[in-house]
């Protein structure tokens, strides 16, 4: 595990928010040495969830999404917005596999983007959808 690059990524992140119903920080974490295949029954795990309540979304269109929803007119959006630019950028350099993940089933949705380093390490970025 390279913490250099979780190290990075918890800097990228620091103040960023993901905008919902609500605003839910990005919280990164080193999730050891999980097989992609067995990826998705970690998550379901982790959240006490049951597989059928986890959904893949699009990485590139997820980033795609929360970049360009950011209002023109707004600095601090507009700031949140180039920070996970930054922070998309980074980690499409430096992990392969990405995925993200929504755990559906109640209004707080967490939504968990997980990317692996070259010696097998899952990352986990997690935030939190407010949807009622």
């Amino acid at each position: 595990m390279n913490n250099n690059i979780l190290t990075t990524i918890t800097k990228l992140l620091l103040g960023v928010l993901y905008f919902t119903e609500s605003e839910s920080p990005f919280t990164a974490a080193d999730w050891g040495k999980i097989p992609p295949s067995a990826l998705q029954q970690e998550i379901a795990s982790r959240y006490q969830s049951e597989p059928f309540n986890l959904k893949q979304v699009d990485h590139v269109a997820f980033f795609k999404h929360i970049i360009s929803k950011a209002d023109a007119n707004d600095a601090p959006m507009i700031e949140n917005a180039r920070k996970i630019e930054a922070f998309r950028a980074f980690i499409a350099q430096n992990l392969s596999n990405i995925q993200v993940t929504r755990v559906e089933g109640s209004s707080k949705i967490p939504i968990i983007i997980t990317g692996y380093l070259p010696d097998g390490s899952c990352l986990a970025i997690e935030t939190f959808a407010v949807e009622t």
